[in-house]
């Protein structure tokens, strides 16, 4: 082989290494940043775009169902984000660094054109959570769960005994309510 041919290869391979794993890098950095920003103090900023994520289902806890005093009287429409859920339908396993997101909608009443039930009224904001090893390894399970307060760019984490409780005692898997969301069900392997 010629003097110019091994110059050629030595040269070549280092850059198409390089490029290989620089684009394997920022597709993790990009998917990180998609999905999951955080503060230094690891509280989650609020996701971008997340009504374009995966809509794994949704819930209503009205008033008059629960003696006037629903814990949650309001809608929950709850996404997971795009890569974990590909991980979900390959494992049956939510991912380090799972984001799910559950937007918070008032009900704005019980009759429609269509027929009575309980409808969709204004937004009330976004709750979070996430699985993190590295971020949360002090957490039940790793999971983090955030509340988003009025005009704040990041949720607040939230004391275990807020959330954190009842999902160890009532949810399904891993600290999700599998149980009431179809699509979950219906894609785990």
């Amino acid at each position: 082989m010629s003097k110019f041919k091994k110059t050629l290869l030595c040269g070549i391979a280092p850059l198409l290494l390089a490029s290989m794993l620089g684009l394997t890098t920022q597709a993790v950095a990009s998917d990180e940043r998609l999905y999951g920003r955080f503060t230094k103090d690891n509280e989650l900023y609020t996701p971008r775009n997340y009504r374009e994520w995966v809509f794994i289902g949704s819930s209503v806890t009205p008033n008059d169902m629960n003696d006037g005093a629903a814990a949650f009287p309001e809608f929950h429409n709850v996404y997971i984000d795009p890569g974990s859920f590909a991980h979900w339908k390959k494992t049956g396993e939510f991912r380090n660094n799972t984001v799910i997101v559950k937007e918070l909608v008032g009900i704005r009443g019980k009759e429609s054109p269509s027929g009575n039930g309980y409808f969709p009224g204004e937004f009330n904001g976004i709750a979070a959570m996430v699985k993190s090893e590295k971020r949360y390894p002090n957490r039940p399970g790793n999971w983090a769960y955030f509340g988003f307060d009025g005009e704040s760019r990041h949720g607040a984490i939230q004391e275990d005994s807020a959330c954190s409780a009842c999902h160890q005692q009532h949810a399904e898997q891993d600290q999700v309510f599998t149980q009431g969301y179809p699509v979950l069900r219906a894609a785990k392997p």
